[in-house]
């Protein structure tokens, strides 16, 4: 037996053995060792995403606490993948991951996550995206570029929160909707790489607002070989010029406000011609200085290229597109249209953020938190898309094929693989292999030129409109009689 007692007395500790920890520095030490392994095993599946010592450089928790920055980071970014994303379901895989470390279980309750989820820090959340966005532009190939150029989409969209007195200030609902009768909306405008997929940002703000103005704060992601692809309603020439000033080249159909004439400009084929757009007077809603505006070119040449393509019916129609690729040798009037048709992914790109993964109807109270919200929901949507882009590279497939819908669900099963596993850097890198081999396999049919019409075939329930302020409908319903619940007296 080794005695470990110290012969002369005045020798430190450091040589003799350790002095007596005192249960407080136990416990902190406890929280920091839970913290590195993160909360459950999604940590785990993305501990190369969002490595561990990355996450904790950026919390900002000042005390040891169940609900850090680290933790709560974790449970709300296993909320939003979730399908059911409650707070109950978030605080659940809270206590079972405790239970499943031995330590000392929380509350069921959710206010003590919620107000955690409050003092997440914004900035957080935006460079935790910005370390994610970066890994996808790093992991696509220059093979997936189009003659060199990072092919981008822009567009805006919408989604509904819960109709309380804060959402309603900072995001009122409609005009046109009765005062009480609907939901505040928030008008987003995203920008998205076609090449992978990814979301670089989204900005928010009023329903009654156009797209042009979160356009302003999105170009400045926009750089040289980069290639805007929009609708009709970014073809303006402030836009466009703004856009030709950056050496950033643009796709888009034509404005219904600027008229054609087929007779005028530089005839470069039957169905192309370079036609010069002269500066207006300056446009409606446009937020430049008279300076400024002044300032744009006095002209600009633009390529308009005339073919024929499917409306919203499925019916051929003829298309106008201009661009600014006057080069019709480089860049064949054929590329061009097809590029343009691939600006309708931006529409389902918005259709897994927000059907699939239900940022359609947000659930935070206040504009802070629908702020987090929206940011988790695009941390969310990045990683999932990382995952997909990993998996084709890995395994020869492409990542374009690759189900959305699936990757979330093997994600969501395969969390079982990866219990007790974060000491274990083999185990892990073998689970990970087989994460990505999963999510490969979750090849989605080609099916080119399928036009579904927008109609429902599922009929509405029998229920009328609101048409007043919920609570003034409460006198007519409340029944002062009730009958009694035997049962309920019973338990």
């Amino acid at each position: 037996m080794v005695n470990k007692t110290p012969f002369l007395p005045g020798f430190p500790t450091l040589l003799c053995g350790s002095a007596k920890r005192k249960n407080q520095d136990l416990i902190a030490a406890e929280y920091r060792d839970l913290n590195k392994s993160s909360i459950g095993e999604l940590s785990q599946q993305l501990n190369s995403e969002i490595p561990a010592e990355f996450l904790q450089s950026l919390s900002e928790t000042k005390r040891e606490r169940i609900y850090t920055n680290v933790v709560t980071f974790w449970a709300f970014l296993g909320q939003v993948i979730s399908e059911d994303q409650s707070c109950r379901r978030a605080v659940s895989r809270v206590r079972q991951w405790f239970k499943l470390k031995k330590k000392k279980v929380p509350s069921v309750e959710t206010k003590s996550y919620c107000c955690a989820r409050y003092s997440l820090p914004i900035e957080m959340l935006q460079k935790v995206n910005d370390h994610i966005y970066g890994q996808l532009e790093n992991e696509l190939s220059i093979d997936s570029l189009w003659k060199g150029f990072s092919v981008y989409a822009e567009d805006g969209t919408s989604a509904y929160m819960p109709d309380t007195e804060e959402n309603q200030k900072e995001y009122p609902q409609p005009c046109m909707q009765a005062e009480g009768c609907g939901f505040p909306i928030v008008k987003l405008c995203g920008l998205i790489n076609l090449g992978h997929g990814g979301l670089r940002d989204f900005t928010a703000g009023e329903i009654n607002i156009s797209d042009h103005r979160g356009h302003d704060r999105l170009e400045t992601y926009l750089a040289k070989n980069d290639l805007l692809i929009g609708d009709r309603l970014y073809s303006s020439y402030e836009i466009v010029a703004r856009l030709i000033d950056k050496e950033v080249e643009y796709i888009g159909r034509h404005h219904s406000s600027r008229k054609i004439d087929f007779r005028r400009g530089k005839k470069i084929g039957k169905n192309q011609r370079i036609v010069v757009w002269e500066k207006p007077r300056q446009e409606k809603g446009s937020r430049l200085t008279k300076e400024q505006w002044a300032a744009l070119p006095a002209t600009v040449d633009m390529r308009l290229i005339r073919t024929k393509g499917p409306d919203r019916d499925g019916k051929q129609r003829t298309l106008y597109i201009v661009t600014t690729l006057l080069d019709h040798i480089e860049y064949p009037a054929e590329e061009i249209t097809s590029l343009y048709a691939h600006r309708w992914e931006i529409e389902l790109r918005f259709r897994d953020i927000k059907t699939t993964m239900g940022m359609e109807m947000l659930r935070t109270k206040t504009p802070e938190m629908i702020k987090r919200e929206i940011l988790m929901h695009m941390i969310a949507y990045n990683v999932v898309r990382l995952l997909m882009l990993k998996a084709g590279n890995l395994y020869g497939v492409n990542h374009r094929r690759v189900s959305f819908k699936g990757t979330i669900q093997i994600l969501e099963e395969a969390r079982i693989n990866f219990i007790n596993i974060a000491d274990k850097p083999r185990l892990r890198a073998g689970a990970k292999e087989a994460l990505l081999g999963e999510i490969a396999e979750q090849i989605m049919a080609d099916r080119p030129g399928r036009n579904e019409p927008r109609k429902k075939k599922r009929r509405p329930k029998p229920y009328g409109w609101i048409s007043k302020p919920r609570h003034q409908y409460f006198s007519s319903f409340t029944n002062e009689d009730h009958p009694s619940k035997i049962l309920d007296a019973c338990s």
